[in-house]
């Protein structure tokens, strides 16, 4: 059971060296704030647009329950990147230092074979909110299903992959050795 909450630990915070008690520890800490934040973000964005759709005029419910639901996921997955990830990279958590350059190769594939899985789930994400921005009171699945409305996802999903790609490689370090 510890090697599968490791690798589960690995995959979803993106850590590459050693998960020992003290890697747990912060991300205890850091899970348990993004928790609360995520709590008081819920609380909040209820009450706003509860408020919004009590007050407000509204013409097509449907296009605006679908916005919000896509910009709620958006926040959700910010609050929680930004509680988490970031603040992991800040403490130093997830800092990559490789001893050997084969090591180094073997960090660059990792991290590209990190991406590339993540490459379909930022196009759904990305496809999502350029369809719900975008489809004016039409029907919703004919313009998810438009070519261009895939070509407008699927660009940015690119390129924002290759970006990420090249800031995470720029982030191993190849130690000197002592000797």
């Amino acid at each position: 059971m510890k090697k599968v909450n490791d690798r589960v630990l690995r995959w979803f915070f993106g850590i590459s060296g050693v998960i020992d008690e003290q890697v747990k520890s912060e991300i205890g800490k850091l899970s348990v704030e993004a928790l609360i934040a995520v709590f008081i973000f819920e609380v909040l964005f209820n009450i706003g647009i509860g408020t919004y759709i009590y007050f407000g005029t509204i013409k097509d419910l449907e296009s605006f329950f679908l916005f919000i639901m896509t910009l709620h996921l958006f926040l959700v997955i910010g609050i929680i990147t930004f509680f988490t990830s970031f603040r992991l990279q800040r403490r130093g958590v997830l800092n990559q230092e490789v001893t050997t350059k084969a090591g180094k190769r073997n960090a660059i594939k990792s991290i590209l074979n990190k991406y590339l899985t993540k490459l379909p789930m930022m196009f759904l994400l990305i496809w999502l909110l350029v369809t719900s921005l975008d489809f004016n009171g039409q029907n919703f699945m004919d313009t998810l299903l438009s070519w261009s409305s895939i070509r407008q996802a699927l660009q940015p999903s690119i390129v924002l992959t290759i970006i990420f790609i090249i800031i995470d490689i720029s982030k191993i370090r190849l130690l000197k050795d002592e000797s």
